[in-house]
């Protein structure tokens, strides 16, 4: 369990998340992160959340997004709403940090597990120059939260008959969706 004000950072990509509302916190009502971005290069990967809808609302900075066909940066005040199963993806659009507010509802613990493993992969220098996973990690990752994320591509289709053996690969090699070093308490600590 992540707990209500745990800081986890993500020296690849540039971001730090601190937990405001949890799946336990809200009683499954809200999850809530605050998230900060610095400037640079990085997109976060399209991808959907198939039982969520998620708002972003804009605490500092320029919020560029993709949600389905529509491209916009949002400023500081307004909020972004992507319905469920939209792909969307996200960039900081300003020349500072950047800090919004992501809000999935209802609270899923695997969007909590998501978030430890992949900040604790890029804190250990994990994750590809991108800022993605590999592809046995991110099969083993991404099916054990596929009821919180999907990635856009490959297809759908694919991803459900791929991943799933992809997964027991990348399992028998020592990959794991949950690193007991990435667990919320240690992560808080460091």
């Amino acid at each position: 369990m992540i707990r209500v004000g745990t800081v986890i950072e993500s020296p690849q990509t540039g971001e730090r998340l601190v937990f405001r509302s949890t799946a336990e916190s809200s009683n499954g009502e809200l999850f809530q992160a605050e998230l900060t971005t610095q400037a640079g290069p990085y997109v976060v990967r399209s991808h959907l959340h198939p039982s969520q809808e998620e708002r972003f609302v804009v605490l500092e900075g320029r919020y560029g997004y993709r949600i389905g066909n529509r491209t916009g940066i949002g400023q500081p005040g307004e909020t972004v709403v992507c319905p469920v199963g939209v792909p969307h993806s996200q960039w900081n659009a300003g020349p500072g940090a950047m800090r919004i507010y992501y809000e999935h509802r209802p609270a899923l613990e695997s969007a909590e597990l998501f978030f430890e493993t992949y900040f604790g992969l890029s804190r250990d220098g994990k994750l590809l120059p991108s800022g993605d996973m590999r592809v046995l990690q991110a099969a083993v990752l991404l099916t054990a939260v596929d009821d919180f994320i999907r990635i856009t591509s490959p297809p759908l289709f694919v991803q459900d008959l791929a991943f799933p053996l992809l997964a027991a690969i990348g399992r028998a090699r020592g990959y794991r969706a949950r690193y007991p070093d990435y667990a919320s308490s240690r992560a808080a600590a460091r």
